[in-house]
């Protein structure tokens, strides 16, 4: 990486340093961006619940796994769900319907999920913005955020090409923070859930979840 290897003061006043650097025979301002919410971009604590590969469920309408803010100040923004299909696990799959959608209330039962933080130096995640995979009760849908199709074969071409590149992105392009985007919003007392509408135990799934907190 390269950092600015100068600067100017500026006036009026006492006179501010402002970051430069040279190229090409002259000293070039150096600027740093902001996103949407004011933050310097990439200063945010980044936070990831990771679900592994875990099996489809004969029972329609199952929640797979719910996020949650319970938080009064917290502003929870998520910025990226891949959905990683399992292709080395052999089943006779079928093409699955899924939900994503808000919810008003935080899961309850299934298992607790526990984030992981890329810079381990970064404040533990607060202990009310919480995860589970399959919770049983809780975890109330308010809004149909989108719905979508994939298919649990392991030998399906497009499902392979999925799993290959890492998984399916269920944020929307618009939303996505290399565009500028917000991502998905929970402020207190709002969170997501996934929900496997198919009724079909033939295949498995596993998701990562990424998100800061501001």
């Amino acid at each position: 990486m390269t950092q600015a290897n100068d600067s100017v003061l500026v006036t009026p006043g006492s006179g501010t340093p402002v970051a430069t650097h040279l190229a090409n025979s002259k000293e070039h301002q150096v600027t740093m961006f902001a996103d949407q919410s004011g933050h310097i971009w990439g200063s945010k604590p980044t936070y990831f619940f990771m679900i592994p590969s875990q099996v489809h469920v004969a029972a329609a309408s199952t929640v797979h796994w719910d996020l949650f803010n319970a938080d009064a100040a917290l502003i929870v923004r998520v910025v990226s769900i891949l959905q990683i299909p399992n292709i080395t696990t052999a089943v006779t799959g079928v093409v699955f319907d899924w939900l994503l959608e808000r919810t008003t209330a935080a899961g309850t039962g299934g298992s607790a999920l526990t984030a992981w933080l890329p810079d381990l130096s970064q404040a533990a995640l607060d202990a009310d913005i919480t995860a589970r995979s399959k919770p049983t009760g809780g975890a109330t849908q308010s809004t149909d955020l989108r719905n979508y199709s994939l298919s649990g074969e392991e030998t399906n071409a497009a499902t392979i090409q999925i799993a290959s590149q890492g998984g399916l992105e269920l944020v929307p392009e618009p939303l996505q923070a290399v565009n500028g985007g917000q991502g998905f919003v929970l402020r207190q007392n709002q969170g997501l859930r996934c929900v496997q509408v198919t009724n079909s135990a033939a295949g498995n799934t596993g998701w990562l979840i990424s998100f800061t907190v501001e």
